[in-house]
């Protein structure tokens, strides 16, 4: 059995123990943390059985623990095809230290953040990868979303920056790599023949949204010669190509440059330029979401960390959606906004602590990495 299971495991043992110590949990740990069915089933009418007149006996109350906790058994069981009563004395064994229950509730509730945040992660790369670009906006809302909510349940949010693990390695389908790269080519075959396009677009479109880096340098040099009014024409790119270091890097080449500038006008420059910008949109989703999917796969990284380094790594590509919405005039009623640090997040960091938040010398609240080392401050056993 894993260590998630050995602490979903103990929390609720310790609480059929000793049904007080419900209360050590009850503010902050919910049944959609747990993985197992049955248990969030058991906690669920633990919960319900102390909010709907059945309070917790206080300890050291004859036989009114047992009656109580043998009572949530029974709910549990009609709730749950898989909770047996039974099954609570299995729990009860493995429970190590019943004064020990916030302890366990903190690692039930670190893997449920794990475990949410791989399962919105893992929505994000499906549809991506299936090039839905509606859901891969709606779905990358929901993964941000669902980040500041697990920020709040757990107390803080670690952004600060470190080395991540990665990259994740981008794979594309070969049809989808050829079809990227003829629109890249279209679009700067167009914009070589009609400029004039090239200064509203490099507004929205960025060079580090083409796939290929050749195609990526001769953008940068149509848009950089645009920028400047001076004459768009193969020779003229070539050289301003060249001029960059792009040559000389290796990046491209110049046949390479003269094929794609001399392919004369291939349509509508707008148009190729959002089918560019799309195909962006789409890589950088998959890039971010697998990020995040391996981060979560992460057991060494804390909660905290966790959540902060998906945020991080959300960024880049809601750069790039904004950009999308802002050229398309797309809305999907999901807006990306910036968490902050709401006071209920420090209050849900000190609720999982059993120990005094330390004096900060200051009059404000204390740091999350503070609250954080509180919460993980040893717990008395009551045994």
């Amino acid at each position: 059995m894993n260590p998630q299971m050995e602490a979903e495991q103990a929390v609720l043992g310790a609480i059929l123990l000793a049904p007080e110590r419900l209360r050590d949990v009850a503010g902050w740990l919910r049944p959609e943390h747990f993985y197992r069915p049955a248990h969030a089933a058991l906690f669920e009418v633990l919960l319900a059985q102390n909010a709907a007149g059945h309070p917790t006996p206080p300890p050291d109350t004859d036989g009114a623990s047992s009656a109580w906790a043998t009572r949530a058994m029974a709910s549990a069981a009609e709730a749950s095809p898989g909770f047996t009563p039974g099954y609570g004395h299995t729990l009860i064994a493995a429970c190590p230290v019943t004064g020990h229950a916030a302890a366990y509730g903190r690692m039930v509730l670190e893997t449920g953040v794990r475990r949410q945040v791989h399962e919105h992660a893992h929505r994000l790369l499906a549809a991506a990868r299936t090039g839905a670009v509606d859901g891969t906006l709606h779905l990358t809302g929901d993964l941000r979303a669902a980040i500041g909510q697990l920020a709040d349940a757990w107390g803080s949010l670690d952004e600060s920056p470190r080395p991540l693990p990665g990259p994740w390695p981008l794979e594309l389908p070969p049809a989808d790599v050829e079809e990227t790269l003829r629109q890249e080519a279209s679009l700067l075959a167009s914009l070589t023949a009609l400029p004039r396009e090239v200064q509203d677009i490099s507004r929205w479109l960025h060079p580090a949204d083409f796939l290929d880096r050749g195609h990526r340098a001769v953008y940068r040099a149509v848009a950089a010669l645009a920028h400047r009014g001076e004459p768009v024409d193969p020779l003229t790119v070539l050289w301003e190509v060249q001029h960059h270091g792009d040559l000389a890097s290796g990046a491209t080449t110049a046949d390479a440059v003269r094929a794609v500038t001399r392919a004369g006008f291939s349509g509508d420059p707008g148009y190729w330029a959002e089918q560019v910008l799309q195909a962006s949109v789409l890589r950088s989703a998959l890039t971010a979401a697998g990020t995040v999917r391996m981060l979560s796969l992460d057991a060494s990284l804390p909660a905290a960390r966790l959540l902060g380094s998906a945020l991080r790594t959300l960024r880049g590509t809601e750069a790039v959606q904004k950009r999308w919405r802002a050229v398309t005039g797309t809305t999907d009623g999901n807006p990306v906004g910036e968490p902050g640090e709401p006071e209920h997040r420090r209050d849900a960091a000190r609720a999982r602590s059993l120990a005094p938040v330390p004096n900060t010398g200051t009059n404000g609240p204390a740091s999350p990495a503070q609250q954080a080392a509180c919460a993980r401050a040893p717990i008395r056993s009551s045994h």
